[in-house]
């Protein structure tokens, strides 16, 4: 993906006409901060056509998203207007500022090659292939609706019944895998929330390339991987929660895939979490494992009652001595731009003797750039956990399961690599309590896929 590839994806699924982000806004959808000059120079936000020369990657993102952009750097903000709809849109979708729960899980899985002789069910159809079969089985288990992506009918839904076929999008040209990819996007609009509903996407890169600008949750549990190393994948991944994992590599896998079946939400959904006591996990755009949206926090309460509280406290009140979360994310953005006031924001001035050593407005502006942070690149789970004594313990067990998986490492973009702890950029965590805790035991293990995925295995 391009450096400004998420700028250009977010401006896809606005609709309005014109489209307002302040710098630090703009920061968070991208990752990363932008580069000195767009804050000094007008000339950094020409757009493409404004003369011969200006042909750089940030215009084109925002150009190839159907906008012009007229920056306001003294008020550090643009507005992105339009000029046309992108050749290939299907609709106009909002842009993915902060939503209520994301919907329900939907699984995409790709046809395949191998198929019945007879018309059947679609499920059916492509049973001889082990590669359909598995992403199917794997499908069924984490998702609540599955659709098949099919080079002939487009979506079809896995209980329709239909005839074999001799197609593949893998032979098809860059011009009608867009308008497969179109017919698809239309159909999903019609029988999913495609900006609340988490699609999980079984498929080759021909089958799901076009269809992620439209989309707005998405993981790719496959990635790119080869036919084999995708079968060897899916047959780990498919391993049934009713037995402990093995190592420390697998204890982390299993995490991932067990929380996957928990519901996703965003801030403005805190309210909607239906109980009061629980653990959060959280995780943050652009970070995976293993094809699943990797964790990189997880936290729970002391005093009862207080789970939508605690996150409040993270995502909406905008005091980082109440909230060691905000603090962390706010000193990576502080270092990151090597912000002198990183040294204040890291003391607790709450309190004597550095109560009255912040500056208000350097420190105002730092909140808003954390809130604004979080709320474009953050989402979460929560677990239900009455006992506070349980909560805390499998607070620290996750956490310690985690970190001693020696392949759970943050991407090289990720926003933490910019924090001054040594001990965040090197374990993937926005945290440095309970990594060296005790993990998760055979016990604490199946309790959590009691929790979580109480299936027929129990």
């Amino acid at each position: 993906m391009g450096y400004y590839d998420p700028l250009r994806d977010y401006l896809l699924r606005c609709e309005g006409d014109e489209v307002i982000l302040t710098f630090a806004q703009i920061e968070g959808i991208l990752g990363r901060r932008l580069p000195a000059s767009a804050g000094k120079y007008d000339a950094w936000w020409a757009n493409v056509g404004d003369d011969a020369s200006t042909q750089h990657s940030h215009a084109r993102s925002w150009h190839a998203a159907g906008y012009k952009a007229r920056a306001h750097r003294a008020e550090g903000k643009v507005v992105f207007y339009r000029v046309a709809r992108p050749v290939g849109a299907v609709s106009a979708r909002p842009a993915p500022v902060a939503s209520k729960r994301q919907g329900h899980n939907i699984a995409l899985v790709a046809c395949s090659k191998q198929k019945q002789s007879v018309p059947c069910r679609a499920a059916e159809l492509y049973r001889p292939s082990t590669l359909f079969s598995l992403s199917y089985a794997y499908a069924k288990g984490n998702a609540e609706r599955v659709y098949i992506l099919s080079a002939k009918y487009g979506l079809v839904d896995e209980d329709a019944v239909i005839a074999p076929y001799d197609e593949t999008l893998n032979d098809m040209s860059v011009d009608d895998r867009k308008a497969w990819s179109a017919r698809v996007l239309a159909r999903l609009g019609e029988v999913c929330d495609v900006d609340a509903d988490h699609f999980i996407i079984l498929a080759g890169r021909h089958y799901y390339e076009y269809l992620l600008p439209g989309l707005k949750n998405v993981t790719l549990p496959l990635g790119n991987l080869p036919l084999g190393k995708r079968v060897e994948l899916l047959q780990r991944l498919n391993m049934p929660f009713d037995e402990a994992p093995s190592g420390a590599e697998g204890a982390a896998l299993w995490l991932h895939r067990l929380f996957e079946r928990l519901p996703r939400y965003e801030w403005r959904g805190i309210d909607d979490i239906p109980f009061e006591n629980g653990i959060y996990i959280v995780y943050e755009r652009g970070e995976t494992y293993h094809g699943y949206a990797r964790v990189v926090h997880v936290g729970t309460h002391t005093a009862p009652d207080r789970l939508k509280q605690r996150l409040m406290d993270h995502f909406i009140r905008e005091n980082h001595n109440g909230s060691i979360f905000r603090k962390n994310i706010g000193k990576a953005l502080l270092n990151r731009a090597q912000d002198p006031y990183l040294e204040i924001w890291s003391l607790d001035t709450s309190r004597a003797p550095n109560r009255g050593r912040e500056n208000p407005r350097a420190e105002a502006q730092a909140e808003r750039d954390v809130s604004s942070y979080m709320r474009v690149n953050l989402g979460f789970a929560v677990i239900p956990v009455e006992s506070a004594e349980e909560r805390l313990r499998l607070e620290s067990a996750i956490i310690a399961t985690l970190h001693q998986a020696k392949d759970f490492a943050p991407s090289d973009a990720w926003l933490g690599q910019h924090s001054p702890e040594r001990v965040i950029r090197e374990s993937g965590l926005w945290l440095k309590q309970g990594l060296d805790a005790d993990p998760l035991t055979a016990a604490e293990t199946l309790r959590l896929a009691r929790i979580i995925a109480p299936g027929p295995t129990f």
